[in-house]
Order: structure tokens, then sequence, then C-alpha cells
């Protein structure tokens, strides 16, 4: 079974294609880019992946829900990293994992485990109780990533995951990923 699997994919914005009959499939894990110019529908493509865009034509599969017909069954699968780190900045780091692994469905018993293992993951375990606000870019990066990967889904979607991190925190956001 696909992982992921898009057929005649395409979006339109009032009266401007952003994307035209995009075919995929990914079958395997790893770790796959989505490259293109600005402007060629990678962020819109993801979007739509996951769930926040409802395409204009075309089907999406996420380890075989279809995210039109099955939009909470294909979500449980998704996690997911949009381009500014959707973070509660006046939340500590564990109150704020301990959130997504609730709007995650994760059983009550089994929360404090996965945040602690988010946390390790990301290697954020020491800033547990600091405030969000309070943490470097690259830090708030690795607390958006731990929230995308909480709950183990099948397909982690992140867009432009280093965008606007200085060079050290950009070699350490590769390792994570």
């Amino acid at each position: 079974m696909s992982i992921l699997k898009i057929e005649n994919l395409s979006h339109r914005y009032s009266t401007a294609w952003a994307i035209r009959d995009i075919n995929l499939e990914i079958n395997q894990t790893g770790v796959i880019g989505l490259l293109g110019s600005n402007g060629a529908g990678k962020s819109t493509t993801m979007n739509i992946v996951c769930g926040v865009v409802n395409q204009t034509e075309g089907t999406v599969t996420i380890n075989g829900y279809d995210t039109r017909k099955q939009p909470e069954l294909s979500k449980m699968e998704i996690g997911f990293l949009p381009q500014t780190p959707p973070v509660y900045t006046d939340l500590t780091v564990d109150e704020f994992l301990t959130y997504a692994a609730e709007i995650r469905l994760i059983p009550k018993n089994k929360i404090k485990a996965a945040v602690g293992e988010a946390m390790e993951k990301c290697q954020i375990s020491h800033f547990s109780s600091r405030l969000i606000k309070n943490l470097s870019g690259g830090y708030k990066q690795r607390v958006g990533i731990a929230q995308s990967i909480i709950h183990k889904p099948k397909l982690v979607i992140m867009d432009e995951p280093t965008n606007g991190l200085d060079p050290n925190q950009l070699i350490e956001a590769r390792k994570l990923i």
C-alpha cells in the first residue's frame, strides 16, 4: 500500500492554476524533497495533502485513506510542520506538546511517554519547562517538529523546515530530519 498517492491533482485560486495534473506515489519510508521555484505550487500541494486546502480536482490518499472522503482518518496518518511552526509561545514546551498529544487523540495514559519521546528525539528535553517564546528560532523549529511526530504518523510533511535558521541551526535541523 502507498504511504502517499496523488492522482491528477490540480488546484485553482480564482482564475489562476496553482498546480495542474500532479501525479505522485510514495511507497516507502525515507526523506523526499519537493523542489521547485517560488510560486511553483509546492506549499499548495503540501497544504492539500495535509487537508488544509481542498483541491479543485484529483485525489489524495494517505495510507489508503482518501483525504476528501475520510479526512479524520487520513489526518491521523499525517504529521505537518508548515513554514511557520504552529506553536503557542505562551506555553512551556511540555505544556504545548501535551496539548499536541491530546489533539492527536493519544490515550491519556500514554501522553507523558509520547511527549518525552518526542522531546528526546528532537533534543529539547532540557527545555521542557521553558516558555516557547524564550527559545531560539532553531529550538522553536524543533518544538514544531516534535509536535508533527508526537503521534508517530506514517507521513510527515515539512514545508521549508530550515527556513530562517542560522548555519548551525540549519545543520542541526537537517540531522534531526
